[in-house]
């Protein structure tokens, strides 16, 4: 048993570069990917925010009035128009 252990050892640190490579790029691969997963939800998160706020501003557009001249319509807004129609039914 005891010979199968130092078997074991040698093998082990035989390879020990390699082995300590492969951990290396594990962690790193480990990091890189939680990273680009943190960014994704920060960048759909924010995304998502800045669209809302655009559809907002867009519908405050949308509902402001057009003042241009060929789409303004003057209703009677100082009532001389009712004014007249009452002169005219008194007579």
């Amino acid at each position: 048993m005891s010979q199968e252990k130092v078997e074991r050892y040698k093998q082990e640190k035989a390879h020990r570069k390699e082995n300590v490579e492969k951990e290396r790029r594990k962690k790193k691969a480990g990091k890189f990917l939680t990273w680009a997963v943190i960014l994704a939800v920060c960048g759909g998160i924010g995304g998502a925010i800045g669209v809302t706020f655009y559809n907002d501003y867009q519908a405050k557009l949308a509902a402001r009035p057009n003042y241009a001249r060929e789409n303004m319509v003057v209703s009677d807004l100082t009532g001389i128009l009712q004014e007249s129609e009452a002169e005219t039914a008194a007579e």
